[in-house]
């Protein structure tokens, strides 16, 4: 197998806050086709599987508007350009849950799937405890619950918790 030949211009479409990006490619057989792609390319976010003393699972519960509705989420978000990924993922944390960790470990990198750009960057965070209160963006409404990893996994099997490749990274 070899790679495709891409063929300039890409062109990118703003909607909302998010991006479609259309790449076009010579296939192998001489066709070419276009796939429209989501985040701009060099978008970089972090995830955190983060876990108290007494391994509670700290998790941000939140409405997710794709299958409407509540869900368990690992805290995370964009990194910010120029931000090392480890700090940004102690921000996430930070501000998504109000919980700060005793220990990050890098966990890897991964895109979510084959028609996304952007690069996950996991993280496991240990020993979480609570420093203050949750420091949230416009839209973001976020509970914060600490459950069991039984729970949590059950929840995994279930379809209510987002974010697989950090799950399986942890």
């Amino acid at each position: 197998m070899k790679d495709w030949k891409r063929i300039e211009p890409t062109k990118v479409t703003k909607v909302g806050w998010r991006a479609i990006v259309s790449k076009t490619f010579e296939l192998p057989d001489g066709t070419t086709t276009e796939y429209d792609l989501f985040y701009p390319e060099d978008q970089e976010f972090v995830s955190i599987f983060a876990l108290t003393s007494d391994h509670k699972v700290v998790v941000a519960r939140e409405y997710a508007p794709g299958p409407e509705k509540i869900m368990e989420d690992l805290p995370g978000g964009f990194v910010d350009k120029g931000e090392e990924i480890e700090t940004c993922a102690r921000r996430e944390l930070r501000e998504e849950t109000g919980y700060e960790p005793k220990q990050m470990k890098y966990l890897g990198a991964y895109y979510k799937d084959r028609y996304n750009n952007a690069t996950v960057h996991a993280f496991l965070a240990t020993g979480c405890v609570r420093v203050g209160d949750q420091e949230l963006g416009p839209s973001e409404f976020i509970e914060v619950a600490l459950i069991s990893i039984e729970d949590f996994l059950t929840n995994v099997k279930h379809n209510l918790v987002t974010d697989h490749g950090t799950i399986l990274a942890a």
